[in-house]
């Protein structure tokens, strides 16, 4: 990532340092002036013009310092905020492309975390850092020259023996402050992530009564961030007060030293202050040495963090994808086993299932048999084993996802709506489409006489957060009305309708098989009564197909789906009672 961005904007940090350059050279020429005028005020000034032209040289290397200084701003800081930039652009364009067994396994929080503190840290580092190497380094070497060249290269060589300690010192805490800082931030994506989970989850706590046990967890996260980071600034604050130290250890000596040879003669006092002066400007490059050491080593603890994102891999590859764009909806499944990648036993066992394009068939059975995650597996949201799954007689392995998915509309468990206005969120993921279009979609989900009667502002009334303004049966139609506005040839509803009515679920159930468009529908439900028009139904246990057929090739089996059945409808009796 950093390379790819230095290629672009070399020419930048090209143009900044050498501003930064010309600073260090002009800050060269101001104490030579003032040592100048000291002899000459010493021996005495018989035209004054000569100090008028110093002081005037003096305003002009002052002006030209300041000139010098807002361009390497310009050019340095200016493309470390390019870089934040276009860091967090790339790590987002990263994140769309991850699987969902990426995000199974990593927290909200803690990708927050890098998108703010590791990337600020970085982008120190690509700012300030370089500023700071540029000007310590040739700070260094320009004014030991010219220390050496214009006053005395026998004391020059004295007063820079504190620099070989200060090169030891600097590497060996450069690795402590790498290592806690990497610690700091894990700490601090623990605690933003916990902060975020108690934020979104805060009706579930209240309901709940656990506002006093949810701040001692988020205390005890905040409590560890701080102690990280107390171990952190341990390191840094006593490496800053060593650098100080081996600083006024040079001017002891400049002044011991120094000073006899003033006294002595082998110096005059302008020398002397000219030599001081320099010397002052030599502890600066001694401090920025702190500094550089401390930005560059959370810079690369932050860096190795991105990279670990940039890093990770698909595991939904496609090599010699089928020429196709558009799906008929003739699905296959032979002796399919399956399983999580993150999991041991398989979730899916020699499975095998038919669906006619244009085909309604229903997936029904116990808890935890596995019906979501065939829903996952003909959305190809982890990876198929190859030879399994056919889709319009291509292995779904030879499908390009992209394709894929634009021809399956998908409407999980969980509903999941944007901040944004009911037609927003309906029309998402279809750009162009027309208010007619989402009339008749939200007609045919039952959700469009609510909008209109329930809503203040109909279909421009904002849902909110996730859509907690909307209750669960309508925030599940109106996702089931964004599916189908896609108009894709196969529609899967995973268990979408469980906050609605039975009649309603029925309802929208008989407007996608009556509709005018041919569609494989797969509806995945607790509520038997709902599916009993379908033309197939699967009854899964433990992972396998245990029973099909229609409803009433089912209730004569008088299997696992007839005692679902009749339970459910002993259900719906005690409760009308």
């Amino acid at each position: 990532m950093i390379r790819n961005f230095i290629r672009r904007y070399w020419w930048m940090y090209l143009l900044g340092t050498l501003f930064v350059i010309l600073v260090d050279l002009l800050q060269l020429v101001s104490p030579r002036i003032i040592g100048n005028i000291i002899d000459k005020l010493k021996t005495g000034v018989e035209d004054i013009t000569v100090l008028k032209a110093s002081l005037f040289a003096i305003i002009g290397v002052s002006f030209g310092i300041f000139i010098s200084r807002f361009f390497w701003r310009v050019f340095i800081m200016g493309s470390a905020r390019r870089f934040e930039y276009y860091s967090k652009k790339v790590l987002f364009e990263k994140l769309l492309t991850l699987p969902p067994s990426f995000y199974d396994r990593i927290k909200v929080g803690e990708l927050m975390a890098r998108f703010t503190n590791d990337v600020a840290a970085v982008r120190q580092a690509m700012g300030p850092a370089v500023v700071m190497s540029v000007d310590a380094i040739f700070m260094t070497l320009v004014t030991v020259f010219t220390m050496g060249t214009l006053i005395s290269w026998k004391l020059t060589w004295i007063v820079i023996i504190p620099l070989p300690p200060l090169a030891l010192i600097s590497a060996f805490f450069g690795r402590l402050i790498h290592t806690r800082f990497k610690k700091v931030q894990a700490a601090f994506a623990v605690m933003t992530d916990s902060a975020e989970e108690s934020v979104s989850g805060i009706r579930v706590i209240k309901s709940y009564g656990q506002e006093d046990s949810r701040y001692d967890m988020m205390c005890n996260k905040s409590d560890d961030y701080v102690r990280k980071n107390l171990a952190l600034i341990r390191v840094w604050g006593m490496f800053f007060p060593l650098i100080q130290l081996l600083a006024s250890i040079g001017y002891v000596i400049a002044m011991a030293f120094g000073g006899r040879a003033v006294i002595t003669g082998q110096l005059t006092l302008g020398e002397f202050v000219t030599f001081t002066t320099y010397l002052g400007m030599l502890i600066w490059p001694m401090m920025a040495t702190g500094w550089l050491i401390n930005i560059i080593q959370r810079g690369r603890a932050s860096y190795s963090r991105l990279k670990e994102l940039l890093n990770e891999e698909s595991d939904i590859v496609t090599t010699d994808p089928a020429p196709l764009r558009k799906l008929r909806g003739n699905i296959e499944i032979n002796n399919l086993t399956f399983k999580y990648p993150s999991s041991r036993e398989a979730v899916l066992k020699d499975i095998n299932l038919y669906i006619p394009a244009g085909g309604k068939i229903a997936i029904v059975g116990t808890t935890g048999s596995g019906k979501t995650t065939l829903a996952k597996v003909l959305t190809r949201l982890y990876p198929v084993p190859k030879g399994k799954v056919f889709i319009d007689g291509y292995d779904i392995n030879h499908i390009d996802p992209t394709v894929l998915r634009e021809n399956i509309a998908y409407v999980p468990q969980e509903t999941f709506l944007f901040s944004e206005t009911v037609r927003n969120n309906i029309a998402f993921g279809v750009e162009n489409a027309t208010d007619e279009e989402i009339v008749r979609y939200a007609s045919m989900a039952a959700i469009h006489n609510d909008i209109v009667s329930d809503f203040p502002e109909g279909y421009m009334t904002m849902v909110g957060e996730r859509g907690v303004t909307l209750s669960g049966g309508q925030k599940q139609r109106v996702a089931i009305a964004r599916a189908l506005l896609k108009e894709a040839p196969i529609v899967i509803l995973d268990d979408c309708l469980s906050a609605v009515d039975t009649e309603t679920e029925l309802k929208i159930l008989s407007s996608l098989r009556n509709g005018s468009e041919l569609r494989t529908v797969i509806v995945i439900s607790h509520r038997l009564k709902a599916v009993r028009d379908a033309d197939i139904i699967y009854v899964l246990h433990d992972g396998e197909i245990i029973e099909r057929g229609n409803h009433d090739e089912l209730m004569e089996f008088n299997g696992l789906y007839k005692r679902m059945y009749e339970r459910q409808l002993l259900e719906e009796k005690l409760e009308e009672e």
